[in-house]
């Protein structure tokens, strides 16, 4: 079949008419569906903000319970102990002193009742003339006063005044050492067996030796701490070298020694007056009856005596001061290896004066 041009143009015509009319529909629909679109999405909106419901709450966590409380058993209160009651002793009335008030004991602390305060100490009635009370006249009087009865001391031994005469030679070295040690306990055991107590100290050495004797007088160390420190600086000060020249013999110059420990100022009154000689040595025998006559006349005074403590085993030493101590009514004193117990052996009263 042939086709002229007019055909061919005409169907080409109609092709471009049918192909823009299909466009055309196809937009027109797509229009109307973009616009029926954007109203059903508009009015989904809008409900969705008109109805506003209510949020999902949030799930929590399990919390977990609180165990009960812990229930304590009662507890039992236990009661006090019973203390005793403090007896208050009444001490003797004093009718010279003023009225004042006694005071009362303080209750034991609880629950210890071993520790009961003392009560009050009453002062001694003997060195108080008036008590003088400074009270508005119209408060009530106060109760008397009461005073304890005076303590009783118990002495071993009297009161007594002690000379050592000390032998000061080379050979007396190791004792001179102790009785500078020593010298504090002896004190302090004779303040403990009697009421007071007073030392001095006599030094001999050998007639060719000077100075021959040196003197420490008596002095009273009870209750006296400053005549205690002199006189231990004196024990202090000896020494076996201070003497000055030769000392060739056994005898010693005790007999000028003697006579100044037997004439030292004792304590007026005191009656009860020892010395005690402490040696390894005898006198000269050209003095020995000399210093027998010291020491009887000294011993004639009742409370009065010569003693000796003997420290080597020289027979010949040992039988003078054994006449020494005969004629001085004391006691004769074998070394006892201790200072204490050869001076509290030579305190001691001899056989026959007891």
């Amino acid at each position: 079949m042939k086709i002229n041009v007019d055909d061919q143009e005409q169907i080409g015509v109609a092709a471009i008419d049918l192909f823009a009319s299909g466009m055309g529909a196809f937009i027109l629909i797509a229009i109307i569906f973009i616009i029926l679109f954007s109203a059903t999405a508009k009015r989904a909106d809008f409900a969705m903000e008109s109805e506003s419901p209510e949020p999902t709450p949030l799930e929590c966590p399990e919390v977990e319970e609180c165990p009960p409380p812990i229930e304590c058993p009662e507890v039992e209160i236990a009661a006090l102990p019973e203390c005793p009651d403090v007896e208050e002793t009444p001490c003797p009335e004093c009718p010279e002193l003023a009225k004042v008030e006694i005071l009362d004991c303080p209750p034991p602390p609880d629950p210890d009742c071993s520790e009961v305060p003392d009560c009050p100490i009453c002062p001694i009635c003997e060195e108080v003339e008036t008590v003088s009370v400074d009270a508005p006249i119209e408060e009530a009087p106060v109760e008397v006063l009461a005073c304890p009865e005076p303590e009783t001391k118990i002495s071993l031994l009297p009161e007594t005044d002690l000379v050592f005469v000390v032998d000061t030679t080379m050979s007396m070295m190791f004792e001179i050492e102790a009785l500078k040690r020593e010298l504090y306990v002896v004190v302090d055991v004779l303040e403990r067996m009697m009421p007071s107590v007073a030392i001095g100290v006599v030094t001999f050495n050998d007639r060719l030796q000077r100075p021959s004797t040196r003197y420490h007088p008596v002095r009273q160390l009870t209750n006296e701490p400053d005549n205690l420190n002199d006189l231990q600086r004196f024990i202090r000060s000896i020494s076996i070298h201070d003497a000055k020249g030769r000392n060739p013999d056994t005898p010693e110059a005790l007999l000028p020694a003697l006579r100044r420990a037997v004439a030292t100022s004792f304590r007026a009154n005191v009656e009860n007056r020892v010395v005690i000689v402490i040696t390894d040595a005898y006198a000269y025998e050209s003095e020995q009856s000399a210093t027998f006559q010291v020491a009887r006349e000294f011993a004639s005074t009742e409370g009065q005596r010569v003693s000796a403590v003997f420290l080597r085993t020289d027979p010949a030493a040992e039988d003078y001061l054994k006449r020494l101590t005969d004629a001085g009514n004391g006691i004769f004193v074998p070394d006892r290896g201790s200072i204490l117990a050869n001076v509290l052996l030579g305190l001691l009263p001899s056989r026959a004066s007891s």
